[in-house]
């Protein structure tokens, strides 16, 4: 309510030129105001259904998923569609439909300088996964170890840790689809998930959400509560994110050092596969459903095709 008052167009006014600047202050003003400009074109009726509309369909998601009901979800994304087509409309100014969606998570960007960029990428990535694709896939079989749920969660939470994740700045606690959460810049939370038959499923997906809690962790505590404190842009989260989960977590040198812990903690799931047996598959590349359980090859298509739907 505070973004959208009467009291911060007052104060936005008397800031002039400030935004111009090329400091803290001018960066502070620009946010400012671009959040706000947002905001205020949002009717308060639309924005309360659409947030009353995201809650109802996360809570059908979780019942649908394991039974792959696909028929109870239509109806939720038709309704997601149909509003987000209403908040498109709020932006009468946008060339393309999709772009005031865009500009929200990735400043600047566009539908259109999106749409260059990954035809640019397909024209590498889709040659490679069909090179990869044409030989035989490592098996991984090997990483089908049944492991409880206490002692997945234990050692993400010891992985986390030996990673930067300040338990005394945030907490690690199961959940449906693993995400991140900033309620403040000494409290920074996130979640995982568990597989029993697939304990590096738990493993990645902590890695890959402390990726983008230590960025959020890295901000300046000064600029908390401001416009500018948080990530920049949904793409710099995301390269973060990523940057640990595949990159460090799926690394080699990353795995001489954690095996050993990983075997001692999952005691004796792991005893007998060596570590170039246990590795190997890490690295497995083939063409999946799911974009969450996508490898580091796919993962992008899974976007690119998400972003033509």
């Amino acid at each position: 309510l505070r973004l959208v008052s009467d009291r911060m167009v007052d104060l936005l006014r008397a800031a002039g030129s400030f935004g111009e600047r090329d400091d803290l202050d001018g960066a502070l003003v620009r946010r400012a105001r671009r959040k706000h400009d947002r905001a205020r074109r949002l009717p308060a009726a639309l924005v309360r259904e659409s947030k009353q509309h995201s809650a109802a369909s996360y809570v059908a998601w979780t019942r649908a998923r394991p039974e792959g009901d696909f028929a109870s979800m239509r109806p939720y994304l038709e309704k997601s569609l149909e509003l987000s087509r209403r908040i498109a409309d709020c932006h009468p100014e946008a060339s393309h439909v999709l772009d005031p969606f865009v500009d929200e998570q990735d400043p600047g960007m566009t539908t259109e300088s999106v749409s260059r960029l990954f035809a640019e990428l397909r024209v590498a990535l889709v040659p490679l996964v069909e090179r990869i694709a044409s030989l035989p896939a490592p098996d991984d079989s090997v990483l089908r170890r049944h492991v409880p749920s206490a002692k997945q969660l234990a050692f993400s939470r010891e992985i986390a840790e030996a990673l930067g994740y300040d338990p005394a700045r945030g907490r690690i606690d199961e959940t449906h689809h693993p995400f991140m959460t900033r309620f403040h810049a000494g409290d920074v939370r996130i979640t995982t998930r568990v597989r029993e038959d697939d304990p590096t499923d738990c493993l990645f997906s902590t890695v890959h959400e402390v990726g983008h809690a230590l960025y959020e962790l890295g901000i300046d505590p000064g600029l908390d509560g401001s416009p500018l404190g948080h990530g920049a842009s949904a793409g710099i989260h995301e390269s973060q994110s990523r940057l640990y989960e595949n990159f460090v977590a799926r690394s080699l040198p990353f795995w001489r050092h954690v095996y050993p812990r990983m075997q001692a903690a999952f005691a004796p799931a792991f005893d007998d596969v060596p570590l170039e047996h246990f590795h190997r598959p890490l690295r497995r590349v083939e063409r999946s459903l799911i974009r969450t359980d996508a490898d580091e090859v796919t993962y992008n298509l899974h976007v690119m095709i998400h972003f033509d739907l």
